[in-house]
């Protein structure tokens, strides 16, 4: 949004997220959502409670439910304060809604103006969080992008209060480009690439023309389908 100095933070939660996660914090978690507490028996009887010593485990297919559940906090505390006010989103429109974040496992969309105080808010927020749930937020990883009109030494301000980056590419969110403007036809070049890849792939597999056939149909159209459902395709 030009003008309006909207500034977008992409961040990445800590590299092994699924080690860190606090056992308190997600029994906290549970009792929120809901869950019920249990009890082991052991030949008839109660066992005493005990502690888990291992963290979530990424591939055990609880893990990444616990771990979503456990990011709802985060969720939950950025939209009460867009409701109290003290969280700036930005309007997708005049009539259209907020937008402070984004959330898909442990990578983290982060949207607000580009303030001094938004930048200080954001930091205390993400504090208390990753002290009550272990997780740590990875600035490496991290990165600013800036709307076009503000100066530099506000986005170098805004990069020394926050110890994030800037840049003036916004890369890829779940494989797929965040466009800066209007889509173009070069936009889309890496589905083309990436099918053509996957057909090249295929030619030292020995199948007739049914078995391509097959192939194609089923997993080519399955490329395009997927981001056809994220953005308009231009007609070219």
């Amino acid at each position: 949004q030009r003008g309006k100095r909207v500034l977008l933070l992409s961040s990445l939660i800590s590299r092994k997220p699924f080690d860190n996660v606090n056992w308190d914090f997600l029994k906290s978690r549970l009792h929120d959502f809901g869950f019920p507490n249990f009890s082991l028996l052991w030949n008839g009887n109660k066992l005493p409670s005990f502690k888990p010593t291992y963290d979530l485990r990424q591939g055990d297919h609880l893990s990444p439910y616990l771990f979503i559940l456990c990011m709802e906090k985060l969720s939950i505390s950025i939209n009460n304060a867009v409701h109290q006010g003290t969280w700036d989103p930005i309007h997708i429109s005049n009539t259209g809604p907020c937008l402070s974040h984004l959330l898909f496992a442990d990578d983290v969309l982060l949207f607000t103006k580009a303030k001094n105080s938004q930048i200080r808010f954001i930091t205390n927020l993400f504090d208390h969080f990753s002290l009550a749930s272990g997780l740590k937020i990875n600035l490496s990883k991290s990165r600013a992008f800036y709307s076009s009109g503000i100066p530099q030494a506000k986005i170098n301000k805004l990069t020394s209060l926050s110890g994030i980056r800037s840049t003036v590419s916004l890369d890829k969110y779940l494989d797929f480009p965040i466009l800066k403007g209007r889509a173009k036809r070069s936009d889309f070049n890496f589905i083309i690439d990436k099918m053509q890849s996957r057909v090249a792939s295929w030619k030292n597999r020995l199948l007739n023309k049914l078995g391509r056939l097959v192939v194609a149909s089923s997993v080519l159209s399955s490329i395009p389908t997927y981001y056809m459902q994220i953005a308009w395709f231009p007609q070219s």
